[in-house]
């Protein structure tokens, strides 16, 4: 260099990059963490719509299905309820055709007549979910009847009145809270929904911890990177315009390789650091 040339920003990079044997290194380091911290932002902004679209789709289907929200029952707890009343509705089943039919013949009549309690109590639900009262009506009325019928078969067979009449009251109980189980307890669609949402909830907080650690090791890296850049700037230049416009200059470096270098309004001017967080800090908060 000639006595009274003054460097320009790319010969003092230049220089630095031949002279110095970390700077090569810092400047690929640093290049490489921003990269993957404009690929993280990209991922969290996909994770983001995709969660926000399946809540949206999980709310307009309850919307669709429970307008009023009175279908509050989960249906895994419903669907477990059903099962235990069922086994009860066998049970008592069991101890009313036990007295015709004998303890060992009265297994299967029993499960079969528990599957018809529970059928007629679904449907029963059914039609007072969708307001079909006449339905229910009947639906009750054949309970009724069906309670009394297995009473009777249980006095012919054992004699005991009160015993009968005391089961087939148990058995009316139970089918009618199956029918409100089932009046209350919200669709298979609607769980389905709710756990695809959840699933996209979760992914795009996995998606944002893993921007939050990318941002912050490519503000170290890029903080390395420009810190020696000032420095070697500071010491050959000595004028602080030309400083400035080298650090400017390191930065642009560091976007070498992306087609369309995304402009960051969080960099601070001259440096390239971050103000702010990444792209999840827009998006906290909006996802319930």
């Amino acid at each position: 260099m000639f006595p009274g040339h003054t460097r320009t920003p790319a010969q003092i990079i230049g220089e630095l990059l031949t002279a110095h044997p970390e700077a090569a290194s810092l400047q690929a380091e640093a290049s490489h963490r921003r990269a993957l911290s404009r690929t993280s932002a990209a991922k969290v902004a996909r994770a983001f719509a995709g969660a926000q679209a399946d809540r949206l789709g999980y709310e307009e289907l309850r919307h669709l299905l429970d307008p009023r929200r009175r279908r509050t029952i989960h249906f895994g707890a419903g669907l477990v309820a059903l099962v235990l009343l069922g086994g009860g509705l066998a049970l008592l089943d069991l101890i009313e055709l036990s007295g015709p039919l004998g303890p060992g013949s009265a297994a299967f009549p029993a499960v079969a007549a528990a599957a018809v309690w529970l059928t007629g109590a679904c449907l029963a639900g059914l039609a007072s979910r969708e307001g079909r009262w006449p339905q229910v009506l009947l639906a009750a009325a054949a309970a009724l009847l069906l309670g009394l019928l297995l009473g009777a078969l249980y006095r012919l067979g054992s004699g005991d009145v009160l015993l009968g009449a005391a089961v087939s009251v148990l058995i009316l109980i139970l089918s009618a809270g199956a029918a409100v189980l089932m009046a209350r307890m919200e669709s298979a669609s609607l769980l389905v929904a709710r756990e695809r949402w959840h699933r996209s909830r979760a992914a795009y907080a996995a998606a944002a911890r893993i921007e939050q650690d990318d941002d912050e090791a490519a503000a170290v890296a890029t903080e390395s990177w420009l810190g020696l850049v000032r420095t070697y700037a500071s010491a050959v230049a000595g004028d602080e315009r030309l400083v400035r416009e080298t650090m400017a200059l390191a930065v642009a470096l560091l976007e070498i390789g992306c087609p369309q270098p995304a402009v960051d309004s969080r960099e601070q001017p001259g440096t390239g650091l971050r103000r702010g967080g990444g792209a999840a800090d827009r998006h906290a908060g909006e996802l319930g």
